[in-house]
């Protein structure tokens, strides 16, 4: 015969004793598919320029798809995010090109030992 203590005190404090049940996210479910999960769990060190480049580019193509909304009636101030767009697409592509092409300019990222 199996005898267990009977608990008189409720214990507010650690509610994670009790395992709970937790509903499976899309996260988890597409874990469950992958065969390689240190695919998921990965981390990929960014330079910093590259993290800039994409930074100047979406604010660019963002600028740019404003402008492409915005009436014909404000013929200027849709030029004017277009143009602004280009010129972010264009700094992010100096940033893209900055460690091939310009050998003068700092490196994006330093290797330190």
């Amino acid at each position: 015969m199996n005898v267990q203590n009977v608990q008189t005190r409720i214990n507010f404090y650690n509610q994670n004793s009790r395992p709970q049940n937790k509903k499976p996210e899309f996260i988890d479910k597409f874990l469950g598919l992958v065969r390689n999960q240190s695919d998921i769990n990965d981390c990929v060190a960014v330079p910093r320029g590259i993290f800039k480049a994409y930074l100047w580019i979406m604010g660019g193509f963002g600028l740019i798809g404003i402008s492409n909304a915005i009436p014909n009636k404000f013929v200027n101030f849709k030029s004017a995010l277009s143009i602004i767009g280009n010129v972010c697409n264009i700094i992010s592509a100096f940033y893209f090109a900055k460690p091939f092409a310009f050998k003068g300019v700092s490196p994006t990222c330093k290797m330190e030992k």
